[in-house]
């Protein structure tokens, strides 16, 4: 997924208007590491990202561990994950590298949204982890005996 320069500054307004937790100077080596990627889908989606998986990083090791342990724990939960070859094309500060995950991740979050039917602020649950209705009933069925007994 390539990007042209006349999606670059739109991609990169949108990338302006998350906060993250470090300042973007040079976009490649600031994402280099994965760590302000994982928090891009926590801005949106904080239940899918468990932030202190990733950790800033010099090194090509630690880089790639936060690539793929981003894509096992959160890029796969959006349907999508970033090739090896792109991996280390990013944690290498290749041109144009970053620029095109960002995109596909841009992309792909918007088709999560509709899908999952939510505004992107962070209120998606996984099936999984949503709360069953049982528990619900149960307070229900409490509230009206504890009526009935008064």
């Amino acid at each position: 997924m390539d990007v042209t320069d006349e999606e670059l500054k739109p991609l990169y307004q949108w990338i302006d208007e998350i906060p993250l937790s470090r300042p973007k100077r040079n976009i490649a080596r600031d994402f280099a590491d994965g760590v302000l990627v994982a928090e891009v889908v926590a801005h949106f989606y904080p239940r899918l990202v468990e932030l202190h998986n990733y950790s800033s990083a010099n090194s090509l090791s630690q880089k790639m561990y936060n690539w793929n342990t981003l894509n096992s724990k959160v890029l796969k939960r959006l349907g999508f994950g970033i090739e090896k070859k792109d991996c280390e094309d990013i944690s290498n500060t290749k041109a144009g590298a970053i620029e095109r995950v960002m995109k596909l991740l841009k992309f792909k979050l918007a088709k999560f949204q509709e899908k999952h039917g939510v505004a992107g602020t962070g209120d998606f649950m996984p099936a999984s982890a949503a709360p069953s209705p049982a528990p619900q009933a149960t307070q229900q069925q409490q509230q009206q005996q504890q009526q009935q007994q008064q």
